[in-house]
């Protein structure tokens, strides 16, 4: 475990003691670096293997998408029990989604995103070598919880890497990882599905997410501040240090449940991701069952849709920015 950025006060006995300073956020390192050059290409690497590694918890999120058809074929489960395996993950996915969205502000984002994509990536190793329906139902409403570390630990990271005058074009490219996840699984799962069947599907996302989690690893950092680097500006995450008070630090978090603008985007997303996840979760199934297409071609045409989201994700972050002047509440 390293703890090297960890001051020895910080630092707890016992197994939870450890599990809790393992996610702490990263001390600062006050041996200032003024290399600006380096600090670019540190903040690069951590935006894009952000961006990919939760691209890639989208392939161990959309697996069971591709699987349906070839599953109900198989005589494993009915298309019931299927939308009843698939509704314990959207459960819980909300549920920790907002949990894990609080536990994020106060984490290293590092770990925390790493973890639950190895997580999520074990719950498809495991899946794919079961029938039993309990064992589905139960390890993928789990996966939910393991799903819902990802964007948090994302969106929190662009907070801590970038002022206001130019998330909005960063958070548009981090944003088109749901897309890029989506093409990548609707098109390599299926390969992996038509040339192996179901179980090679669930097992080949669980790999690739185990990936993710070394690149993740390899690639992410936790802030600026613990390389030696301090954003300029009034961004309030920038300001943090180790004199913020956790009090404060927890009105700040209840504010945010008191803002009705929050609530009103929560209920605008819901909305959005009733049409997004209706295509997303059965239009391979639909394709393959009534149109008759293979399931790469069904794959393949549902992955147009996720093709062109990126364009349009990307988009929208650079026009908030250049024609709004980073207002995100008139584009959205």
């Amino acid at each position: 475990m390293d703890t090297t950025n960890q001051s020895p006060t910080a630092r707890t006995n016992g197994f939870f003691g450890a599990f809790i300073d393992f996610f702490k956020i990263s001390a600062p390192n006050y041996n200032a670096n003024a290399d600006k050059a380096k600090f670019n290409r540190i903040r690069l690497t951590t935006f894009i293997s952000a961006t990919c590694g939760y691209a890639l918890y989208y392939v161990c999120r959309l697996s069971m998408n591709i699987v349906r058809k070839p599953i109900v074929d198989d005589g494993v489960f009915s298309e019931t029990q299927l939308g009843i395996i698939g509704s314990c993950l959207f459960f819980v996915y909300a549920v920790g989604k907002l949990a894990n969205g609080f536990l994020a502000d106060r984490c290293n984002v590092r770990r925390f995103m790493a973890t639950g994509l190895l997580l999520t990536a074990i719950v498809n190793l495991v899946l794919g070598m079961t029938e039993m329906f309990w064992v589905f139902a139960l390890l993928w409403g789990l996966n939910g919880w393991f799903q819902s570390m990802g964007a948090p630990a994302g969106v929190v990271s662009l907070n801590r890497w970038y002022d206001n005058k130019d998330r909005g074009t960063f958070y548009g490219f981090w944003s088109a990882s749901h897309n890029l996840g989506e093409a990548i699984t609707f098109i390599t799962i299926a390969i992996l599905v038509g040339l192996a069947g179901w179980r090679s599907g669930m097992i080949g996302a669980g790999v690739i997410g185990i990936l993710g989690f070394f690149m993740l690893l390899l690639f992410m950092r936790d802030t600026p501040q613990s390389q030696g680097y301090l954003l300029g500006g009034n961004d309030a995450v920038s300001q943090m240090s180790e004199k913020l008070q956790k009090s404060d630090f927890n009105s700040a978090q209840k504010a945010v449940l008191r803002n009705k603008a929050i609530w009103i985007l929560a209920l605008a997303s819901a909305f959005m991701y009733i049409s997004r996840y209706a295509v997303n979760s059965w239009g391979v199934f639909y394709l393959e069952a009534q149109k008759g297409y293979s399931t790469l071609d069904a794959s393949f045409i549902i992955s147009i849709s996720s093709i062109c989201g990126i364009v349009g994700t990307v988009a929208s972050g650079i026009i908030s920015d250049k024609l709004f002047g980073g207002s995100r509440n008139v584009p959205a």
